[in-house]
C-alpha cells in the first residue's frame, strides 16, 4: 500500500505549513508520497490549496515527479501539465465522488464502494482513518499518515 501525505500532513492538519515546498520535503524524506494543489497564475507556477501561495517552477515538479500527486486546481494548470512530455501523476475535482487519476487510478471519496487495487482513498481526518474497514486498495491519501501505517498495514 502506498501512503500519500496530504499537501505535506503527517501527524493531522498544519495549514500554515501545508503546500510549502519544504514542508512537502520533509514528507518525501520521510518515505511519503505527497499530494499537493497545483495552480498557475500569469503563466507562473504555484503551490496553494484555496490560493496560489508557493512559487515554484517544472524543475522542482521534475525532481520529485515520482512521488507527488497532483491535485490541479485550475483549467491554466490542467493545460499546462497535459501539455508536458513528462509523466506527471495528476487529477483534478472539485466534489466529485470519484476521478480518474492521469496513471489510471481512481481517486475515490465514495467510501461505500469495495475498493480494488486501482484505488486511492481519501482518509484525510482522524476519525475516517480509525473507522476504515477495509485495506485492499492501492493507496491511502491523509493528514494522519502515521495513523494509517499503523491502522492499515
Amino acid at each position: 500500500m502506498i501512503f500519500i501525505s496530504h499537501r505535506g500532513n503527517l501527524n493531522g492538519p498544519e495549514p500554515l505549513r501545508e503546500n510549502c515546498p519544504s514542508y512537502i520535503d520533509e514528507a518525501l524524506r520521510a518515505g511519503y508520497d505527497v499530494e499537493i494543489d497545483l495552480r498557475m497564475v500569469d503563466a507562473e507556477l504555484y503551490l496553494g490549496h484555496d490560493e496560489p501561495q508557493y512559487l515554484i517552477d517544472r524543475d522542482w515538479l521534475l525532481k520529485r515527479k515520482e512521488h507527488l500527486w497532483i491535485h490541479i486546481k485550475d483549467y491554466e494548470s490542467i493545460v499546462w501539465i497535459s501539455q508536458q512530455e513528462i509523466d506527471f501523476k495528476y487529477f483534478c475535482h472539485e466534489s466529485d465522488n470519484f476521478t480518474l487519476t492521469s496513471n489510471g487510478y481512481v481517486w475515490s471519496h465514495d467510501y461505500n464502494k469495495v475498493m480494488t487495487d486501482k484505488c486511492i482513498v481519501p482518509l484525510i481526518n482522524r476519525q475516517q482513518v480509525l473507522q476504515y474497514n477495509q485495506k485492499d486498495f492501492y493507496a491511502v491519501c491523509s493528514d494522519y499518515i502515521y495513523d494509517c501505517e499503523r491502522v492499515l498495514k
